[in-house]
């Protein structure tokens, strides 16, 4: 369990990232200044850049440290990889819920919002691929970094088609329906593992 200063922590994060998140929607990204997501948050400018270097990361919120945690539950976990990395999507807070919709628009509409999102994948891709080599061998090299591609590509989609059922239906997703969105991304990637290791064998 956190103890007492990374609880503190956390919610000044959240605050942070869930007044920002008002202010994007009410005003747009361009037009909110980190001044006003400060007073929102009830936070120092300054703190705002401790929590967050770029305006463009307060949009992701928990993101980066979310990999981080992944990262570490991979390099401790006795089980295998993609289980493990399964298990982590379902329990993963935050991951599917409305608000995505408007993370969704923001990256569609602020190049450096877009980029930024790219990169948080990108770098879950890393922590990914590097645990299946750990598992698989260094042999396996290619083979992980593939395999933990298309998990990122599959839930790229998961997390687009997951925004638009929200949108459509006005409703946050239940917990039944966010399983299924994970259990579709997670068996697009081990259906194309399978494939190349039954090519290669």
């Amino acid at each position: 369990m956190p103890g007492l200063r990374e609880r503190k922590k956390a919610a000044t994060r959240a605050a942070i990232h869930d007044g920002a998140m008002r202010l994007f929607a009410e005003q747009g990204f361009a037009g909110t200044t980190i001044d006003q997501i400060a007073e929102a948050a009830d936070v120092s400018r300054a703190t705002v850049f401790t929590y967050f270097p770029a305006k463009e990361d307060i949009v992701w919120g928990e993101a980066p440290q979310a990999i981080a945690a992944l990262d570490a539950l991979l390099r401790e976990s006795a089980d295998a990889t993609i289980p493990t990395v399964r298990a982590w999507l379902r329990h993963a807070t935050g991951w599917l819920e409305p608000r995505l919709i408007l993370q969704r628009r923001l990256a569609r509409d602020v190049p450096v919002v877009g980029a930024r999102r790219v990169q948080i994948l990108r770098e879950a891709e890393a922590v990914i691929a590097d645990a299946l080599e750990r598992e698989w061998g260094a042999e396996e090299h290619l083979a992980a970094r593939l395999a933990a591609a298309a998990i990122a590509a599959a839930l790229m989609v998961a997390e687009d088609a997951a925004a638009q059922r929200m949108e459509r239906d006005g409703r946050a997703l239940a917990p039944a329906e966010i399983d299924a969105v994970v259990d579709d991304a997670i068996a697009f990637a081990e259906g194309g593992l399978a494939a190349l290791r039954a090519r290669n064998a």
